[in-house]
């Protein structure tokens, strides 16, 4: 059924629909754009956000991929691609623009021949980045681009590396070299660098490992060697050389310094077996055959360092261990204490000889073993120790009370007598005794009297001494005839005798002398 409208009606209607498209105009405006990578969109375009690429079409993104565009900052990736082409642009996207009215921007290909456009559209809060071209496909154009820029920079840098670098062909001729191989070729002479290869390799492939070669460079020049690496490729035998000249030399200088100290070390008459940092040994000298009784072959093999004790420890070159099972673990202990330098035992063997082993860190983790024979010494310091033991022995059944004083004025000995006599055990204090001691027992024990006076310069003076003699009254004991003797290197003599065993002592201290 028709309906009848009024003009003010009719102009109600017509500006409602005007306002309604009006605000959806601005509603899809103020959302941005859409997606644009979409199958049917074939331009090159980037929408970022910031510096942060977040929408692009086919052909961008595989740009962007190829830039390494993948996370954080993707504008600095995508600066870089561009720069070489459009030359230096801003650090972000936005900042292209003068001002803030301003919303294209467009940046010319530096080559005259490159029509080449990269146009920055602001929409929004958005940046349109579009790679434009007169050609229709000008995202091959940029790959295009791009890989013959990589492929200027590769080879500038292989041509002007600083080591050689040839090619060799299936007819063993040098098919391609860099400049650093025809400086070395013009070096030794060789007129032509690609006739033949200047360093001989073997014909049956490329080694697996560096290949050490030696080069005489000209006549009367010094040998260069080099260490040679190559590779099989479909154009040839592709190889690299690294002067070695430096790690050659000291290997040399570590050799003949090797060969020094064998020499020195062969007429020592003490043991000697240093591992090196791999804990194999690396040094011997002839001492140490004569003291292990160990094979040549065996420590020319460079044997562990615990194969190395464990053909002492069979052939009872040291102590058994009391365990067995626990004697690996014993040896990473002693491992760590020869480090600290912290190693050394004696060890009594079986056959009566006693060694002392001292174990010493190296410089770069390398550890000496020292092995001496100190059977003598042991033998003689047995000797003296008992010959001082007898002699000790019998100067303690002596009734004359003795005791030695050093130059220093320490006592250095007392027998039985002196200690009964004084009821003073020198021994029982960690402390040294001295003079000053000795002197305060004697005057509290004894009457008052001039015979101690000047008995601390008389034990540590120097020079020619006179003995001094005494009568003193001890409390207990009664008289006693008190006597202090010089002995050779300055150590003193201080002996109590009572007047009945002593043959020359006079009969009343009226006629004895009081020594000053």
């Amino acid at each position: 059924m028709p309906v009848d409208l009024t003009i003010p009606e009719i102009t109600v209607l017509l500006f409602g629909s005007l306002l309604g498209t009006l605000l959806t105009a601005v509603a899809l405006r103020r959302a941005g754009p859409v997606s644009l990578n979409t199958p049917a969109d074939d331009r090159t375009c980037f929408v970022f956000c910031d510096t942060e690429l977040v929408d692009a079409t086919g052909p961008a993104s595989v740009l962007a991929q190829q830039a390494g565009s993948d996370a954080g900052d993707h504008w600095q990736d995508l600066r870089a691609v561009f720069r070489a082409r459009f030359g230096d642009l801003p650090d972000r996207p936005g900042d292209v623009f003068a001002a803030m009215a301003e919303r294209r921007r467009t940046y010319a290909a530096l080559a005259q021949d490159d029509g080449g456009r990269l146009v920055f559209s602001r929409v929004g809060d958005r940046v349109h980045v579009s790679l434009l071209d007169n050609a229709p496909e000008e995202f091959d154009r940029q790959i295009s681009f791009d890989r013959a820029n990589e492929l200027r920079f590769l080879r500038n840098a292989v041509a002007e590396a600083p080591t050689p670098i040839w090619l060799v062909d299936d007819a063993g001729r040098v098919s391609w070299h860099n400049h650093a191989y025809s400086r070395l070729a013009a070096q030794a002479g060789a007129t032509q660098p690609g006739d033949e290869p200047l360093f001989a390799l073997p014909e049956d492939g490329p080694p697996e490992a560096p290949l050490r070669v030696p080069l005489q460079p000209g006549e009367g020049a010094a040998t260069n060697w080099f260490a040679v690496t190559s590779r099989k490729t479909p154009g040839g035998l592709l190889s690299y050389a690294s002067n070695i000249d430096a790690v050659v030399h000291a290997e040399q200088a570590q050799r003949n310094f090797v060969q020094t100290l064998s020499k020195t070390f062969a007429h020592l008459s003490t043991g000697l077996a240093i591992f090196d940092r791999n804990q194999r040994l690396a040094l011997f000298n002839p001492a140490l055959l004569d003291l292990t009784s160990m094979p040549v072959d065996f420590l020319t093999a460079k044997p562990s360092l615990a194969a190395f004790f464990d053909y002492l420890r069979e052939h009872q070159i040291m102590p058994e261990p009391k365990n067995y099972a626990s004697w690996r673990d014993k040896i990473g202990a002693l491992i760590a204490a020869a480090r600290d330098g912290r190693y050394s035992k004696t060890w009594n063997l079986p056959s009566g000889l006693t060694y002392r082993i001292t174990g010493k860190p190296h410089p770069d983790g390398a550890i000496a073993f020292l092995f001496e024979d100190i059977s003598a010494e042991i033998s003689l310091t047995r000797r003296f120790r008992a010959e001082l033991e007898t002699s000790h022995a019998v100067l303690d059944r002596q009734e004359k009370a003795l005791a030695v004083f050093s130059q220093l004025g320490i006592l250095t000995f007392s027998n039985e007598a002196f200690r009964q006599m004084w009821r003073f055990d020198p021994d029982s204090s960690f402390a040294e005794t001295t003079v000053p001691d000795v002197l305060r027992i004697w005057q509290s024990e004894c009457v008052a009297c001039p015979a101690w006076e000047g008995l601390q310069g008389f034990v540590t003076s120097f020079g020619e001494r006179v003995p001094r003699r005494a009568e003193v009254l001890h409390q207990q004991q009664g008289r006693l005839v008190f006597c202090a003797e010089p002995l050779s290197g300055g150590a003193t003599l201080v002996s109590f005798t009572r007047p009945s065993l002593s043959p020359d002592a006079p009969e009343t201290s009226d006629r004895l002398p009081v020594g000053r």
